[in-house]
């Protein structure tokens, strides 16, 4: 089974950025596998679902604006998310939106997409640095990653 994990978000808008420091995470901690690929994505929707294409899993994570406390870490599926700006931007579709979009276009798409959310505090400032609370949060999303795709391998 080919696996991507992909960390979304933009390195530049503090906790935005926390998605690509989990991928970091899991690189170092996968290393070169080759049934697991691990990316960084900074834009989501159709560029998201154009990484994803012609792998069998994908495991998302990105940062979420919501009323959780900052640094909550969610575990979600597509389904999960309808139609929230999540995994998009506002220049693009939801990741609901562009994965129907495809599959309708024929390109084959994961059949098993997960998404960790990681609840942030500020993504409106321009920074390179994540907040405490969504600094602190990495190593569990690290974990709970490397637990799906334990998961999915059996074990392994």
């Amino acid at each position: 089974m080919r696996t991507v994990v992909i960390g979304v978000g933009n390195p530049v808008r503090g906790d935005d950025a926390v998605g690509l420091h989990v991928a970091r995470g899991v690189r170092a901690r996968v290393g070169v596998d080759a049934g697991c690929d691990v990316a960084e994505l900074w834009a989501g929707g159709l560029r998201l679902v154009e990484a994803i294409s012609g792998y069998d899993r994908a495991v998302v994570v990105d940062a979420m604006a919501g009323a959780e406390p900052p640094g909550t870490l969610r575990r979600m599926t597509v389904d999960d998310l309808g139609a929230c700006r999540n995994v998009t931007c506002v220049h693009d579709v939801s990741l609901s939106t562009a994965l129907e979009l495809w599959r309708r276009a024929g390109v084959a798409v994961p059949a098993r997409i997960t998404v960790f959310g990681i609840q942030a505090l500020e993504m409106s400032t321009l920074s390179e640095r994540l907040t405490a609370p969504v600094a602190g949060a990495i190593p569990g999303a690290v974990e709970a990653v490397l637990h799906e795709l334990a998961d999915e391998r059996g074990g392994a």
